[in-house]
């Protein structure tokens, strides 16, 4: 395979109208620079790291999906139900990939949009079931706050970040 001499490297090689385009040619440039020869297994190989590479990016930077109905994708802010051990932790972030990297949870119950005035008001109505800071006693009323959450928003569609630990209590499909 030779390259048409288009300005971008190996561009012909590529359906220009893959969503992951751009990974499979910086791909393709990345082995071409290991010394890699650039031919119809190499291309097969970069669309398929290509892809992957985009559909991680796409995890991690995309918020989760809620059901029809639920402009999801422009909300900035999230109020996060997690479990943590035998606690729930109601925090809020603007960026829920990476806070849910840091604070690693076992199970992430439900996620409502909205920021710190929203995480506020959840506080003040389960302040009776507060242990500390953010995180509370899973009582009946936050109990039934989650499952209203996710019978109404749906269940959350996140599944990174999570450390499993064999006690989901919403266990079954997501």
């Amino acid at each position: 395979m030779t390259n048409s001499g288009d300005r971008i490297p190996h561009a012909d090689k590529v359906d220009p109208q893959d969503p992951a385009r751009a990974h499979i040619l910086i791909t393709l440039k990345r082995m071409e620079l290991a010394g890699v020869e650039i031919d119809d297994r190499a291309v097969e190989i970069a669309v398929h790291l290509g892809r992957w590479h985009q559909a991680q990016r796409a995890r991690r930077d995309n918020v989760p999906e809620m059901r029809p109905g639920h402009d999801a994708l422009n909300r900035k802010r999230w109020v996060y139900y997690v479990r943590s051990g035998h606690l729930i932790k109601i925090g809020t972030t603007a960026d829920l990939a990476n806070r849910l990297s840091a604070i690693r949870p076992n199970e992430i119950l439900a996620l409502e949009p909205g920021g710190q005035a929203l995480e506020a008001e959840r506080h003040r109505s389960f302040a009776s079931l507060r242990v500390s800071g953010e995180y509370f006693h899973p009582g009946s009323a936050l109990q039934e706050h989650i499952i209203h959450l996710r019978e109404s928003l749906g269940p959350p569609n996140w599944h990174g970040s999570v450390v499993p630990d064999g006690q989901d209590w919403f266990a079954g499909p997501s």
